[in-house]
């Protein structure tokens, strides 16, 4: 990773983000659980967890989509929560905005449709 990427990960270590219509990251998306995944950077692995929401949370593996409940995942590795496609980047992109100002503002993000 890039050293920007690496101050992202330092201001996000052992906090957890959650990602969906309700969250720290906001998914406008019906197929998209309330509370569907949750980020944590735990000793600078990505981690993501599954939150029991309905329609699962997939890796693209191969061109395959792989259901997982939880994985530590790279940053260029591309997931699918609800219908929406991501990489894990840009999960971390948002969260980084977020842990940066979270403390101060109360922010929610929005992924772009």
């Amino acid at each position: 990773m890039n050293t920007n990427a690496n101050v992202e990960i330092d201001i996000m270590e052992g906090r957890t983000y959650i990602v969906g219509r309700e969250g720290h990251i906001y998914i406008n998306d019906a197929s998209v659980s309330r509370q569907h995944v949750e980020i944590k950077i735990i000793d600078g692995k990505i981690r993501l967890r599954d939150l029991d929401s309905t329609n699962g949370t997939y890796l693209v593996k191969a061109g395959s989509l792989v259901q997982f409940k939880e994985a530590f995942l790279k940053p260029q590795h591309t997931v699918v929560i609800g219908k929406k496609i991501c990489t894990v980047q840009s999960l971390l992109a948002v969260i980084g905005v977020f842990a940066a100002h979270s403390d101060k503002t109360g922010l929610v993000l929005r992924l772009r449709e």
